[in-house]
């Protein structure tokens, strides 16, 4: 007797005339892959800096020095600002600072012992207080005036970015420029009334703006905490100063660049109220934190 064959589902259907797809057949069908977009992680939020409050020293001239105080600080001698400049109202502080350290790579925030906001920034060396110069400049729009590579660092006084004043600057201002009354600190001669020193500071730092200003109208210009200057330091560099916008000797002393002094100025809450003159001048290392800090100023 004959094998007989057995018939398939799909060969009964084709034979009675039936057509079906391979879903009624129960055929598995591969399931369609869908395209997938990875999720762009969100965009980092853009750090706005807080743009100082700035006032106009207008261009003059000026007695540089002090017969009455250390020899650093002789010969007195005429000098002359040809550049009209503007000169922040108050010194750098926390809170400034803090936002150029949040937006920098390699920038960690300087401690603090009392507390951080509008407190006068301390503890930033020379090399990171150009380094915000640049970047607000850049912030803001404006040219740099810092060429920086590596340790070597020149000045463009001409840009119309943001940079430390020279030492002449500083202390023309300090004496309130064409409006200076000739106080022995930054608009009194009552250190008490503008100034933070050791006799009144508390041992500590106060926030900008709480002492009288000068004659221009600029703060804590006597005490509160040391401000950097462009100059490299020279002890004795009145007896060769050029009478017209000096910047100071063209190097500074050290056994390396990094550790030459730049000049500073104001004096800090920690020290006698002699400091606080207008014309008393100090140096640090250039790559020293230590009690300092800043102010800004801009070519007009």
């Amino acid at each position: 007797m004959p094998k007989l064959h057995k018939l398939s589902r799909r060969e009964f259907l084709e034979m009675v005339g039936v057509t079906v797809s391979a879903a009624a057949l129960g055929a598995c069908t591969p399931t369609p892959k869908i395209a997938t977009t990875a999720t762009p992680a969100p965009a980092p939020e853009e750090i706005e800096p807080i743009v100082p409050e700035m006032i106009l020293v207008e261009a003059g001239s000026f007695q540089m020095g002090s017969t009455s105080g250390r020899p650093s600080e002789q010969p007195v001698h005429s000098v002359h600002i040809t550049r009209p400049f503007y000169m922040a109202k108050y010194a750098v502080t926390f809170e400034e600072y803090d936002r150029f350290c949040d937006d920098t790579i390699g920038i960690r925030r300087p401690r603090d012992n009392w507390g951080r906001g509008t407190r006068p920034v301390a503890g930033v060396d020379w090399y990171d207080a150009v380094k915000y110069c640049n970047w607000l400049s850049e912030k803001e729009g404006l040219t740099p005036c810092y060429d920086v590579k590596g340790r070597l660092t020149q000045c463009d006084f001409s840009a119309d970015g943001y940079r430390l004043p020279t030492e002449a600057e500083w202390e023309y201002a300090a004496r309130g420029g064409q409006k200076s009354q000739g106080y022995i600190y930054a608009g009194s001669d009552n250190v008490d009334d503008v100034g933070w020193y050791e006799g009144n500071s508390g041992k500590q730092t106060h926030p900008v703006g709480q002492k009288q200003p000068n004659e221009l109208g600029l703060y804590d210009m006597s005490g509160n905490m040391w401000e950097w200057c462009w100059d490299w330091y020279g002890e004795d560099y009145y007896a060769s100063s050029p009478a017209s916008d000096p910047t100071g000797p063209s190097s500074g002393t050290g056994p390396h660049i990094s550790d030459a002094e730049r000049a500073r100025r104001s004096c800090s809450y920690r020290e006698n109220s002699d400091c606080l003159r207008v014309a008393r001048r100090s140096a640090d290392g250039a790559s020293y934190p230590g009690d300092n800090g800043f102010r800004l100023v801009r070519t007009k």
